[in-house]
């Protein structure tokens, strides 16, 4: 059987390095780009708006007490909803009009969050938690305030009605010593007043000292007193772009794009095969040509089918349609030129290649993880990636959100600078390289 010299063979050590090589680097990727979550979560920016005047003192203390580096404080509602919409802030803690005087007469209030569901699962679970988290430390504070003064109101009181007696019997007490004072001697008198205003300093320091001590006894005895009262502060999540329950749902976009992604993987090594057979016959120009009509053709038509199949599957409203269509169809013509160009450059093997950039566009794509809270690798790369742009075009579509006009141009430029590439190496190119799997032995 000659095992030996097939095992040496080049397809066996070549099939064995793609183990070695794709086991570790995918797991690189993967173990990298998600480091970031929940990690990084606290580098997503949030916003804090305060209706209420009365309440600056809250709104200070939830802006120090949020776990983020950048907490945008506002008193317009309705630009940070604004914000939340195109994804320039991620959670909205918002504080509303009378707040801190319902508080004050001891009436329910009701402290709002507002979170965008067309974001990354990580992100929405992170931000609902945030909120669930902040809205009960809120209650709990305000509880504890209103409670300890309720309960210790009447030993307050009585403390206050004892040291006023007290500052009633010093003054008398006082008084009586600056007659006596003025009845002495002249020449004693600087020195019994200084005795005096010393004593009376002395005094006044000690029932001071007395007084707080014994106020904050009372406090602290009152705080203990107050904590199984009922809640206050009501907290209120509100849902923006709903996004129906479920991982399915919520990972939705990142699929749709990672699908279509992978068959324009594959679909560009087949395409190949056909360019640079015409190309022999009808030149390697004419034969790009054909490639890129075939390419469109394939884009639009192909993911007309999958557009619809999607908003069947999904329950999606018919209106979107046409704006998935549009993405699907951007994408898969980007994804094949993309993929062209290693294949084009140097041949089949070129696919082997892209399978790695495939790796790099899932976390890239920011389908699960945000961009801002991606390392620097990542950040520095995803707007190469053409999955990127249709990632977030897809949550604006199938959920909500602004701005899909602007990711589409982006997602078309990206797209004629690979064509552009591709010309070139087609023009200097005049022979493409056809491996030979025969030949791996």
């Amino acid at each position: 059987m000659n095992l030996g010299k097939f095992l040496k063979s080049k397809g066996p050590l070549l099939a064995l390095a793609v183990v070695l090589i794709y086991g570790i680097i995918i797991f690189a990727i993967y173990f990298t780009g998600y480091h970031a979550m929940p990690n990084h979560l606290d580098q997503l920016p949030v916003t804090v708006v305060n209706q209420d005047r009365q309440s600056k003192k809250i709104a200070n203390q939830l802006k120090k007490a949020l776990p983020f580096d950048t907490v945008k404080t506002t008193t317009d509602l309705n630009q940070a909803k604004h914000q939340l919409n195109t994804r320039k802030t991620y959670l909205i803690v918002a504080i509303p009009k009378q707040f801190n005087k319902d508080i004050r007469a001891n009436k329910q209030t009701t402290l709002n969050f507002y979170v965008n569901e067309s974001n990354q699962t990580s992100v929405v679970s992170g931000m609902k938690s945030v909120a669930q988290t902040v809205g009960t430390t809120v209650n709990n504070n305000v509880l504890l305030q209103k409670g300890a003064l309720m309960i210790a109101e009447p030993a307050l009181t009585k403390l206050q009605t004892t040291v006023k007696k007290e500052q009633t019997a010093a003054k008398a007490t006082v008084a009586t010593q600056k007659a006596k004072i003025a009845a002495a001697p002249a020449s004693s008198q600087k020195a019994l007043t200084a005795q005096l205003q010393k004593q009376v300093a002395s005094s006044t320091k000690t029932a001071t000292s007395k007084a707080e001590a014994q106020k904050q006894t009372i406090l602290n005895s009152a705080k203990k007193q107050a904590k199984p009262l009922a809640s206050s502060v009501k907290t209120s999540i509100h849902r923006e772009n709903k996004v129906k329950t479920g991982l399915n749902y919520s990972l939705a976009p990142f699929i749709t794009n990672l699908a279509l992604y992978i068959s324009a993987l594959f679909g560009t090594i087949m395409l190949y095969g056909t360019y640079a057979k015409f190309a022999k016959q009808i030149g390697r120009f004419k034969s790009i040509v054909n490639l890129e009509i075939t390419m469109a053709l394939i884009a639009i038509v192909g993911t007309a089918f999958v557009s619809w199949a999607i908003i069947a599957m999904m329950g999606l409203a018919g209106s979107t349609f046409t704006n998935l269509w549009i993405t699907s169809a951007l994408l898969l013509f980007s994804a094949y030129n993309f993929n062209a160009i290693l294949v084009l450059l140097i041949g089949q093997i070129g696919t082997a290649l892209n399978t790695f950039l495939t790796m790099l566009q899932v976390v890239a794509s920011a389908g699960m993880v945000p961009v801002l809270a991606m390392n620097g690798f990542f950040k520095g790369i995803h707007g190469l990636m053409p999955m990127y742009y249709a990632v977030q075009a897809d949550f604006n579509i199938m959920y909500g959100g602004t701005g899909t006009t602007g990711i589409w141009l982006g997602l078309l430029t990206l797209t004629g600078v690979t064509i552009l590439i591709n010309l070139v190496i087609v023009a200097l190119r005049k022979h493409q390289p056809m491996l030979q799997f025969d030949r791996l032995s």
